[in-house]
């Protein structure tokens, strides 16, 4: 029979496991690229528990405005993304965050402050709080947050060793080439098309082509879309796959994505991830307008 663990014992391997995350995510471009994947997962699993199933690949063409395939569950990716906006920008700016914001506050002020007496208060009424379900509330709060600190730092450590790969694979690349910035961008959580590559780094056509077609044979990219015109391109993460055929030859860098220990950024390149970490947030801020579309979508 296995061991019980502990409430304080769940507590250290939550701060534990935070303080890893936190450590490998000690570069901005690191931590806005995880960020968004949590962000996507976390809002799938609430869509989830209202009953509004979808997957992180749905929510993040839909964020995206990458086509995808109707589905019955049709609906859900709007009700997603209304977490999703709520999670990136936690300020009571819509009916939602209003809400959220409203109840934690006075969640707050019947717990002394205490987070989990505050959590007890919201999810289980104030009249039921005894010392009693107050241990038993306790235990299950740990327990999900250790569940969710393991999962934050599984995925950290996955994004990490992804853009390790990047590095590793195109060090033959010469520094000039805009393959880099094509690249960091994807891994930032922004999908690409061969126009709006071209768009943004101010190349031709032709060559955004030769770019992505390259991160894709090297098994950095992979199509988000399998349509015959507008082809776009995500990055493969380890974390989230648009693929949407049976098995085939993995692509040359794909078994290292797994790896959580790989060669280490070296300093120019960690030097030059914290350059062009504004840049890229900029780039994903002009994203995240199409965000402004959900009012229209998904009113309630």
């Amino acid at each position: 029979m296995a061991e019980k663990i502990s409430l304080t014992q769940q507590l250290i391997e939550i701060g534990a496991a935070c303080g890893e995350t936190a450590g490998i995510l000690d570069i901005p471009y690191l931590r806005t690229a995880h960020q968004r994947r949590q962000r996507i997962l976390e809002a799938v699993g609430s869509a989830a528990i209202d009953g509004r199933s979808t997957t992180p690949e749905r929510l993040f063409a839909w964020l995206s405005d990458i086509p995808i395939q109707a589905q019955p569950n049709l609906g859900a990716e709007g009700y997603a993304a209304e977490f999703f906006r709520v999670l990136a920008q936690p300020e009571p700016s819509g009916a939602l965050a209003r809400e959220a914001y409203d109840l934690a506050a006075v969640a707050r002020s019947r717990s002394a402050r205490d987070p989990l007496a505050a959590a007890a208060v919201l999810f289980r009424g104030r009249d039921m709080v005894t010392p009693a379900s107050r241990a038993v509330f306790d235990a299950f709060i740990a327990d999900r947050l250790a569940k969710a600190a393991r999962r934050a730092l599984g995925n950290a450590r996955t994004v990490r060793a992804a853009v390790e790969t990047v590095y590793q694979v195109l060090g033959k690349a010469r520094a000039t080439s805009h393959v880099h910035g094509i690249a960091e961008l994807l891994f930032a959580g922004h999908p690409l098309s061969f126009a709006s590559a071209a768009k943004i780094f101010r190349i031709s056509r032709l060559a955004a082509r030769t770019h992505l077609i390259r991160l894709e044979r090297d098994g950095l990219a992979e199509l988000a879309t399998r349509r015959k015109t507008g082809l776009i391109y995500i990055a493969r993460d380890g974390l989230m796959t648009f693929a949407q055929t049976g098995p085939s030859p993995a692509p040359r860098a794909s078994a290292r994505l797994s790896v959580t220990t790989g060669r280490p950024l070296s300093a120019d390149e960690r030097a030059h991830l914290n350059a062009v970490s504004d840049d890229v947030a900029g780039r994903m801020a002009d994203l995240d307008r199409t965000l402004a579309r959900l009012k229209a979508a998904y009113p309630g």
